[in-house]
């Protein structure tokens, strides 16, 4: 048993050696370490061609003007975020003096604020009081329309409103007589425009395409007179000085079949703003 224990070969250090770099080359290489040595060949072949050639290779145009358009492109970036950032500092004290605005509102008609506390209390008392009457306001108004539901005046009034003013349709276009059609674009404040009333206007007369025919500063005329046609006569009146309104003059309220630009037996749609009305008292021709 001795002898072949004494007759065991034994490691040396050498073999322990070869053991551990046959481990290493045996192993598969990671993709970190394959970029790092084709990294550090590329910059041995450059050093060994720079070292062959004596002369530090130039970069070519082309990069250069890369580089230079990188740079700027960096630099148009930077400048966009510390503008977003200005901006964003600038919302916030914005921000901060309207929270102190409403603060120091709200503290000066506080009861025992910056007010007087007697002044600030009559005019929280005011304020509750106003509610209350509006409140109360409404409430009547409610019940005023119920009752008149219920007793059937709204329908008396609509048929009224259809006879004197026209049909309104859900674009606030109004049908009047002979089918002319008008819409008040703004409503005036000033005298409204009645029958046998002198009044100035503004106009403008358009063709269905839009074609500007016919167009005055100041035109003068007396309603229901005949001055001019028959729609106007029928679509000016009920409007107020300083107001604009749109008609649409059908021929049978207009000059009939004759073409005046729009084509023979066309629609005219026109443009009217009142400026002035003169109310005068019914006269005889005689």
């Amino acid at each position: 048993m001795s002898e072949v224990v004494a007759n065991r070969p034994t490691a040396t250090a050498a073999d322990a050696t070869y053991v551990r770099t046959a481990n290493t080359h045996t192993r598969p290489k990671s993709k970190k370490e394959l970029r790092a040595e084709k990294k550090a060949s590329k910059k041995a072949a450059a050093a060994a061609n720079a070292n062959n050639d004596g002369i530090t290779k130039k970069p070519s145009e082309g990069e250069i003007k890369k580089e230079e358009k990188q740079l700027l492109k960096k630099e148009r970036r930077k400048q966009q975020l510390q503008e977003r950032e200005r901006e964003r500092i600038r919302e916030i004290r914005r921000e901060k003096k309207d929270r102190q605005k409403k603060r120091k509102a709200r503290e000066l008609h506080a009861v025992g604020g910056g007010l007087d506390p007697i002044v600030a209390a009559k005019r929280l008392e005011e304020r509750r009081n106003n509610k209350k009457r509006r409140k109360m306001e409404q409430k009547e108004q409610k019940e005023a329309a119920s009752e008149s539901k219920f007793f059937g005046h709204d329908n008396d009034m609509a048929v009224l409103d259809q006879v004197f003013h026209g049909v309104e349709d859900e674009n606030g276009v109004r049908t009047l007589e002979m089918g002319v059609k008008c819409k008040d674009v703004t409503i005036g404040k000033g005298e409204t425009v009645q029958n046998n009333s002198l009044v100035t206007v503004m106009y403008k007369l358009k063709s269905g395409k839009g074609i500007l025919i016919d167009s005055s500063k100041k035109f003068m005329f007396r309603v229901g007179r005949g001055n001019v046609i028959r729609g106007w006569d029928i679509g000016v009146q009920g409007m107020r000085v300083g107001g604009t309104r749109k008609l649409i003059v059908p021929p049978k309220a207009g000059y009939g079949g004759q073409d005046i630009g729009a084509g023979p037996g066309a629609l005219l749609y026109f443009d009217i703003t009142a400026l002035a009305c003169c109310k005068m008292e019914q006269q005889d021709d005689n």
